[in-house]
């Protein structure tokens, strides 16, 4: 009694763990076609399936991430975050589960470029919002640098303003000294000439004296001008002093409210630091993402793939087979129809020459007939003429 097995029957279902049948579903392996292949093919496929969930896990947290800074909200970051992870989960898997196993290494190289492009475009959009969250002590640095330097550029600002006003009350000053000073110079020229002390030397209130004392006077008249001006430059010029410093104060306050720190605000400052940690990431991320690519392309054509192929190969010829029938019966259809085509128009044929036949004895009896009247006329005349002749 022969025991042997058929070579097409499948073998018993290994037991295997519910992690590795979940990351098996995450490569997008087909589980029937590994029941037909080595534990290896599990390993592998489990391994990819791995990288590709790990990879949507990243994805969830940075888009979550980067959700919350915009929304400010931990539900919705969550609700989105998941959302965002799942489609990259799969896109991962769309990508991997079209890669296969071509005949020669340029056609397999050539379908897995726009995936290796898709896949690193995906890896930039994810590492985005993890540089956020990595660099986010920077960030916040840059970001309260930025600020400051915008509430010191309002300060200047203002300062500059203020400044003026400063300006105008010191020149006032040193107009007020200068008109001191020269009614000073003037009271003593009127006092020693008028006590004969110096100038003309002749003591008592003379010309020279008279003289000198209006212009004493017209030096002290300008000095008390310019104190009054002084006086009301000084109360102008408080008071705008203390408008400007109200305004300030309030634009500053206001502009430490309403500085931008969201997203965008990040990402300018993220691009102000030093690009290479930021490129590590990324280039991480990179590898992260295109690794299940990557395993695909180096990896030698396995079990799963010949048993795949082999799949393919017979649906295909299945397909080709079930086809050509129905071309064949198209094709008998054709011809009968053909055929019966072609006795019709024999038995019309047939029916157009008896016809024909027919309408030609019928023209040959009218002809015969029309023959038999025109003799028999041609006879009468005969006679007619052979009477008209032996009358005659």
């Amino acid at each position: 009694m022969n025991n042997a097995k058929p070579a097409d029957a499948a073998p018993p279902p290994r037991r295997i763990s519910r992690v590795m049948r979940f990351f098996i579903f995450c490569s997008a392996a087909n589980k029937e076609i590994l029941q037909r292949c080595p534990l290896s093919e599990y390993h592998k496929y489990a391994s990819i399936g791995a990288t590709i969930f790990f990879t949507g896990v990243l994805a969830g947290l940075s888009g979550g991430y980067a959700l919350y800074t915009v929304f400010d909200s931990v539900v919705v970051a969550i609700v989105l975050g998941v959302f965002w992870g799942t489609l990259i989960f799969n896109l991962d898997r769309f990508i991997v589960s079209t890669i296969k196993k071509g005949s020669t290494r340029y056609s397999q190289v050539l379908q897995i470029i726009p995936r290796a492009l898709l896949a690193i475009f995906l890896a930039i959009v994810i590492s985005k919002p993890l540089e956020l969250r990595i660099f986010k002590q920077e960030i916040d640095e840059a970001l309260h640098l930025a600020c400051l330097a915008r509430l010191e550029a309002v300060n200047n600002d203002y300062t500059k303003k203020i400044d003026r006003w400063h300006l105008l009350l010191q020149q006032m000053k040193e107009k007020v000294e200068q008109r001191y000073v020269l009614r000073e110079k003037y009271y003593e020229e009127y006092r020693c000439e008028c006590d004969g002390s110096c100038g003309t030397g002749a003591r008592g209130i003379g010309s020279e004296c008279l003289r000198k004392e209006k212009k004493y006077n017209k030096a002290d008249q300008e000095y008390k001008d310019v104190i009054t001006e002084q006086q009301a430059l000084t109360a102008q010029a408080g008071l705008a002093i203390r408008a400007l410093e109200q305004e300030r104060d309030g634009y500053q306050a206001s502009l430490r409210n309403t500085f931008a720190t969201g997203l965008l605000a990040q990402l300018e400052a993220l691009h102000q630091l030093p690009q290479g940690p930021s490129l590590a990431i990324i280039f991480l991320l990179i590898f992260i993402e295109v690794s299940p690519i990557l395993a695909k392309l180096l990896s030698p054509a396995g079990p799963y793939d010949h048993v795949l192929k082999t799949l393919e190969y017979d649906y295909e010829i299945e397909e080709l087979s079930s086809i050509n029938i129905r071309n064949q019966k198209l094709n008998n259809q054709l011809t009968l129809l053909a055929s019966v085509e072609q006795q019709q128009v024999e038995q019309q044929l047939k029916h157009n020459r008896e016809t024909i036949n027919l309408i030609e004895k019928a023209h040959q009896e009218l002809v015969r007939e029309q023959l038999s009247l025109w003799v028999e006329q041609e006879k009468i005349k005969l006679r007619e003429n052979a009477w008209s002749q032996q009358e005659a």
